[in-house]
């Protein structure tokens, strides 16, 4: 025999339904509309530009990694870092003499 269901029970299981009515309706609109709006999105996105500083960055930098070889980039970075540490030593030398002359006039 089948069990006869009381009002609240029924009530409850009328609500249930309806959440789950619900969620498969969110679950089909999101399934449909949602590559179109990511594509939209996407669509958008290549569209925009970017700052202009940033364009004036990305084509210096294309430009300069269009004209060098992988060798000359290592070349430049040890010149670079070359550099640096001259330009550490000069600091460290103009610092010394600047402290030199403070104690010979003391």
């Amino acid at each position: 025999m089948a069990k006869q269901l009381t009002i609240p029970e029924l009530d409850d299981l009328t609500q249930y339904n309806e959440e789950v009515k619900s969620e498969i309706e969110s679950l089909r609109d999101f399934i449909e509309n949602e590559p179109s709006k990511r594509r939209a999105a996407e669509i958008e996105r290549m569209q925009t530009l970017p700052a202009p500083d940033e364009i004036v960055t990305v084509r210096r930098e294309k430009e300069f990694f269009d004209r060098l070889s992988r060798g000359e980039l290592k070349n430049e970075h040890r010149h670079q870092a070359k550099n640096g540490i001259l330009f550490a030593f000069l600091i460290i030398a103009i610092f010394s003499v600047s402290l030199w002359i403070y104690r010979f006039i003391n």
